[in-house]
C-alpha cells in the first residue's frame, strides 16, 4: 500500500447553488493558503537539509507538512466538487470530513541521494502531470455543468476527480520528501465513490402462534 492515501465520500445531489458559486465560496481558504505556502518553503527547505544531513525528517516538520498536504487536498477537494461540505482550516485529521488524506507516520530513515535529487527524479511528474491535469479539468466542467443544470454529480466524474485529486496528492507527498516511494500511476492507494445501494431491510421475525382458549371458555 501507497504510505499516502486518499478517500472521498460520493454524493449523488449536490447543492446547485454552492456548486454555481464554488469558486466564490473557496476564496477565504485560498487566502489562508497563500499563508501556508509561504510557511512551507521554510520548513520543506530546512526538511530538505536535515534529511541530506542526518538521513531523517525532523518529526515536527513532517508533521506540518504533511498537515499542509492535507489541507490543500481538502481545498482542492472542495474547489473542484468532491464535496460540498466546507473544509476546516486546520491541519490536524478530521476522520468525519468526506474527504480523507491519510500519510503514514514518519520512516525512520531515508534516503539521503534521493531527496538531494528530488525535484530532478520528478520531472516524469511533471510531464505526465499535464496530462492527468487535462483530465482533471474537463471531470471538473463536466462535473460543474451537470451538477448546475442536472442536480446531481455523475459517479463516473466522482470517481475521475477522486484518482485525478489523488495523483495530485500523492506527488505533492513525494515532492515535500514525505516519502521516498515513486507515486504509482494507478489507483493504488485510492479509494473512489461508487454508487452503492442501500441493503435491505431484514425481515421482521414471525409473531408466535397466539395460544389456545382453555376448554370450558
Amino acid at each position: 500500500m501507497y504510505p499516502i492515501t486518499y478517500e472521498a465520500d460520493y454524493k449523488r445531489e449536490p447543492s446547485r447553488v454552492k456548486s454555481f458559486f464554488r469558486f466564490i465560496l473557496v476564496i477565504p481558504w485560498l487566502i489562508v493558503a497563500y499563508v501556508y505556502i509561504i510557511a512551507a518553503i521554510f520548513t520543506l527547505l530546512a526538511a530538505w537539509v536535515a534529511i541530506i544531513i542526518t538521513g531523517r525528517y525532523p518529526e515536527g516538520l513532517y508533521n506540518f507538512n504533511s498537515g499542509v498536504l492535507r489541507y490543500f487536498t481538502r481545498v482542492n477537494s472542495f474547489e473542484f466538487l468532491l464535496t460540498d461540505e466546507y473544509p476546516p482550516f486546520g491541519l490536524r485529521p478530521d476522520p468525519t470530513y468526506p474527504v480523507r488524506l491519510e500519510i503514514a507516520p514518519r520512516p525512520e530513515s531515508q534516503s539521503r541521494l534521493s531527496a538531494l535529487f528530488r525535484l530532478i527524479l520528478a520531472i516524469p511528474l511533471f510531464i505526465l502531470g499535464y496530462g492527468i491535469n487535462f483530465l482533471h479539468l474537463g471531470a471538473v466542467v463536466v462535473s460543474w455543468l451537470t451538477i448546475v443544470f442536472r442536480g446531481y454529480q455523475p459517479a463516473g466524474v466522482h470517481n475521475a476527480l477522486t484518482f485525478t485529486t489523488a495523483w495530485q496528492a500523492r506527488v505533492g507527498g513525494y515532492i515535500s520528501m514525505l516519502t521516498d516511494a515513486y507515486p504509482p500511476v494507478g489507483d493504488e492507494g485510492v479509494q473512489v465513490g461508487d454508487v452503492r445501494p442501500s441493503a435491505p431491510a431484514a425481515p421482521a421475525p414471525p409473531e408466535p402462534p397466539a395460544a389456545p382458549p382453555a376448554e370450558g371458555q
